[in-house]
């Protein structure tokens, strides 16, 4: 069984120092640091990455903070689901949690359940924020990349023999815009 420590923070600006201290305290002598975002999904942060694949059976995993594992409940409590069910134990310094206790597991559970509720309200927020700018009558989606007058002077020179590569270098678009506006009849 081997005790690893994980440490992140965000920018350059930002220091580890406060975290390495709180691993070393913990007796931890192999401690994997990132400077990377939290938004970041796990497996792209290169040092979390390259400790996630170390692991084995039987091997903890020390983090200072819940949060230096990620800003999202859900990503959090996936990469939580996924370690604890490959039998390594996940041990949170500030709230005193291990997954591999029973106090750990009622943790878990709650943790799913927040992720769930965090998910379901993001889900709210947006249908509401979308029926909000239909009901004011925006038009959601990308924008069109040609106006209506050039989606009609596409057709007129498509008309006269041109080719869509040729239409497609005169309004500095892709071969497929231009196709589909012929497509169209715009």
């Amino acid at each position: 069984m081997v005790r690893y420590g994980y440490a992140r923070i965000s920018t350059d600006e930002q220091s580890h120092d406060p975290q390495l201290l709180e691993l070393r305290r913990e007796g931890l002598e192999e401690i994997i640091t990132d400077t990377v975002s939290g938004r970041v999904p796990a497996l792209e942060r290169r040092g979390l990455s390259s400790l996630l694949n170390r692991l084995e059976r039987g091997d903890s995993m020390v983090v200072a903070r819940l949060d230096r594992l990620g800003r999202d409940t859900v990503d959090v409590m996936g990469l939580v689901r996924s370690l604890t069910e490959n039998g390594i134990r996940v041990r949170i310094l500030n709230i005193g949690i291990e997954t591999g206790t029973p106090n750990g597991q009622l943790f878990l559970t709650i943790l799913a359940g927040f992720a769930q509720f965090e998910r379901e309200i993001i889900r709210e927020r947006t249908r509401a924020g979308l029926e909000a700018a239909r009901q004011a009558g925006k038009r959601l989606g990308r924008s069109p990349t040609l106006t209506s007058r050039q989606r009609k002077h596409v057709c007129e020179l498509k008309q006269t023999g041109r080719s869509l590569a040729e239409i497609a270098k005169i309004f500095r678009v892709s071969r497929s815009t231009v196709w589909r506006t012929v497509r169209s009849g715009a």
